[in-house]
């Protein structure tokens, strides 16, 4: 294994472990998560994430290009959750749609603030 993979490899559990402990103490749920599912959302998120970044970096993808489609996807999330949230409580929990995006919205959301966080910690910490 070369040293750069045991980077990535320390980056990836490190920032899966830091959103993994917010999650459990409460911040999905604090920002906005429903209060049944907000741990796990946090948890699975994050962890795929920090997974799916390890693979992209194993991969070979540049980590320019992996900044530019975290910070997108993270954007894109927020949107899902937000408007998610709206129309489903608008709907007075009708719109089944909504309500997807709200709780799917909130995977993608830890999936992509751990993408975000560790190709950020890549770039702060190779220079």
């Amino acid at each position: 294994m070369t040293p750069l993979a045991r980077f990535d490899i320390v980056i990836a559990i490190a920032v899966a472990a830091a959103l993994v402990a917010a999650s459990l103490g409460g911040l999905p749920r604090i920002l906005g998560a429903h209060p049944w599912w907000a741990q796990q959302t946090g948890i699975i998120g994050s962890i795929g994430g920090a997974a799916l970044w390890l693979i992209l970096r194993r991969v070979g993808v540049p980590v320019a290009l992996l900044l530019i489609t975290a910070a997108l996807a993270f954007a894109a999330s927020i949107a899902a959750v937000h408007f998610g949230k709206q129309v489903f409580a608008a709907s007075f929990a009708e719109n089944a749609l909504a309500g997807r995006f709200w709780y799917l919205g909130w995977y993608a959301l830890a999936g992509s603030t751990a993408l975000l966080i560790a190709t950020l910690a890549a770039l702060a910490l190779r220079r």
